[in-house]
């Protein structure tokens, strides 16, 4: 009788910190949740999920070797990336997906930065940002559907200044990065 207590007890522990992680997750203003994406029977499957624990982890190592850069992750609080070939089996549900997560960004006043959308069954492209302020990023999102038939979902979730960026930039000789700017479009 005592183990099953013990074992409904450890269930039911279990439960509750894994209903507290997801809440915690939906409560960061720059977290965007697309749900689990179906592998294609034959092609490459990849997720990465860095949560804030690992990101610690990380900027503490940095930190004695790459201190600026190890501020910027010390502000980075989750980073998820997976990247999904298409084929009949799964290529209709991952695009619906996609394009659902970049409708919802639009609705929730989420900052389009960036459109491509070439002629012919090219590359299809957006950038989002959730703006904290003239001055930060709470979120970044990163859709691509590209023409090799592939699907890629990026989500980088915390404090992300376009100025620390920029300095990393400038330090490392970076030349993409020096001119990051952050433009906020008001709307009505």
């Amino acid at each position: 009788m005592n183990r099953i207590i013990r074992h409904s007890f450890a269930a039911a522990a279990l439960s509750c910190a894994l209903a507290a992680s997801s809440f915690a997750a939906t409560d960061e203003p720059g977290y965007v949740d697309i749900g689990k994406l179906l592998p294609s029977t034959k092609g490459e499957f990849v997720e990465v999920n860095l949560s804030p624990a690992l990101l610690k982890f990380a900027a503490r190592i940095a930190k004695h070797h790459e201190p600026d850069a190890a501020e910027i992750v010390g502000d980075i609080k989750r980073i998820r990336v997976n990247v999904v070939d298409l084929d009949d089996s799964n290529r209709a549900e991952t695009i619906a997906k996609i394009e659902g997560v970049r409708a919802q960004l639009e609705e929730k006043g989420w900052t389009k930065m960036v459109t491509v959308r070439e002629r012919d069954d090219g590359d299809n492209v957006a950038v989002f940002a959730k703006m904290r302020d003239d001055e930060s990023i709470d979120g970044l999102v990163v859709t691509v559907i590209n023409r090799q038939g592939e699907a890629v979902f990026v989500n980088i979730v915390g404090n992300i200044n376009p100025d620390k960026i920029a300095m990393l930039a400038e330090k490392y000789d970076i030349e993409p990065l020096r001119k990051v700017k952050v433009r906020v479009s008001t709307r009505s």
